[in-house]
């Protein structure tokens, strides 16, 4: 099957703000829509979305105060980015989409799922924030604001992000050191308040309950390399939610697939969205 190769960059104008996006594949494809983690970009998913089939139109928005998007001082909450993509998939004339959420951004695929099942097809969550949120103890708000000012540690955070990357000799290093250089340019230029509302947002938002109601076919995709969400917490997740079919784990990934292991995450999805779901549909009735 021939792949998206070629990116494109643009902006699309929703009534809460303008995103600068990148795509892929022609638009009259199959809509996916592609959420980055905190510190992140787009640009993640450069590597992923070159090798989806071209029957996809993927959209990867720089979220808010992120990448080229706007920056905004807040508007960080969970249900507010929420509402973020579901002007964002209006804006793009989509009436439903597919949609891949990465890290902290889990949280927010979730909660557009709650908010507006309507607008999407199917879930998939790449080493996700649990559905119970996360805790950030104070002392970590002090080392995500040094982030800021302090760009080798920025770096550093980022790089244990995808253990898995070769970062020291061949030309593929010489690659992925550049490849990290320009993700680190995206992290450092994120609007201030990007540094640490969305953890903040994080440490208020549970949906543990009220995922019951999360009827979707849903994936679950952790790396077991994963530093920042660990396997139980993913457990957790895959249990609350009763149109999740699957955990799949990448051996020997870290928190970042779609930079570390992208032919894997792509050949899972692609096998997750092409199934008869049948099977699943009198769970998900009885949730």
């Amino acid at each position: 099957m021939e792949a998206n190769a070629q990116v494109t960059t643009f902006t699309v104008a929703t009534p809460r703000m303008r995103f600068h996006c990148r795509r892929w594949g022609d638009a009259d494809g199959i809509p996916l829509l592609l959420l980055h983690s905190a510190f992140g970009s787009s640009r993640w998913w450069e590597r992923f979305g070159a090798l989806l089939p071209s029957a996809f139109y993927v959209v990867a928005p720089d979220l808010r105060g992120c990448g080229s998007s706007e920056q905004t001082a807040t508007g960080y909450a969970i249900d507010e980015q929420a509402a973020d993509m579901g002007a964002l998939v209006a804006a793009l004339g989509w009436d439903d989409c597919h949609l891949i959420a990465h890290g902290s951004s889990g949280a927010i695929g979730m909660q557009l799922a709650l908010d507006r099942p309507e607008l999407l097809t199917t879930l998939t969550l790449v080493d996700s924030t649990p559905v119970e949120g996360v805790f950030t103890p104070l002392d970590a708000y002090l080392v995500l604001e040094q982030m800021r000012q302090d760009r080798a540690l920025l770096q550093q955070a980022i790089a244990l992000l995808m253990p898995s990357l070769p970062l020291e000799a061949g030309d593929a290093a010489v690659a992925n050191r550049a490849y990290l250089d320009q993700l680190v340019d995206d992290a450092a230029g994120m609007a201030p308040a990007a540094f640490t509302e969305p953890a903040r947002a994080l440490s208020q938002w549970n949906q543990f309950s009220a995922a019951r109601r999360l009827t979707l076919p849903t994936l679950l995709v952790w790396g077991d390399r994963d530093a920042i969400v660990d396997r139980e917490a993913t457990t957790r997740t895959l249990l609350a939610i009763p149109g999740a079919n699957n955990l799949e784990i990448l051996r020997g990934v870290g928190h970042s697939p779609m930079i570390e292991a992208p032919q894997r995450l792509v050949a899972l999805f692609v096998d997750f969205v092409t199934q008869d779901f049948a099977g699943f549909d009198a769970i998900r009735r009885s949730a």
